[in-house]
């Protein structure tokens, strides 16, 4: 049996695209979370609130923060205060150790991670807005 030159031609044209390679892209979009432009516009407001936040999460190993760029105003940003026990938070810093130690930076090692976390918010005395994680609920870092 033989196959007439526009039926392989035709046959090629579907099974072409099914070899081909392909190459993931990924995007990072920084999460658009309200919340956290309402708890750094009105801190007293939220004090002592349990709240589900998705933020992109900075630090250089001294400093932690949640940031949403998109507020108003040049953005917003949270300090990360205390840290709780739970695996998840666990299971994220050992995460962000993992990666700083992959770069041979243990000390000061810039990473960011676009995250869920829960937690509550706390208004310190000297009225600096922090958030105590309890849980990660998701966590991708951007290598």
């Amino acid at each position: 049996m033989t196959m007439k030159p526009a039926c392989a031609a035709f046959v090629l044209t579907l099974m072409l695209p099914a070899c081909a390679h392909r190459v993931a892209t990924t995007v990072e979009v920084e999460p658009r979370d309200e919340l956290l432009c309402a708890i750094a516009g009105n801190p007293s407001q939220h004090d002592g609130e349990e709240v589900v936040l998705s933020a992109t999460y900075i630090t250089d190993n001294r400093h932690f923060e949640m940031r949403n760029s998109h507020c108003g105003e040049g953005g917003h940003i949270l300090v990360i205060g205390r840290h709780g026990s739970s695996n998840s938070v666990k299971r994220f810093y050992a995460e962000q150790k993992r990666i700083c130690l992959k770069r041979d930076a243990p000390a000061v090692c810039n990473t960011t991670a676009v995250v869920e976390v829960s937690g509550r918010v706390r208004l310190q005395p000297e009225g600096l807005v922090v958030l105590d994680i309890e849980e990660v609920r998701s966590f991708r870092f951007n290598e």
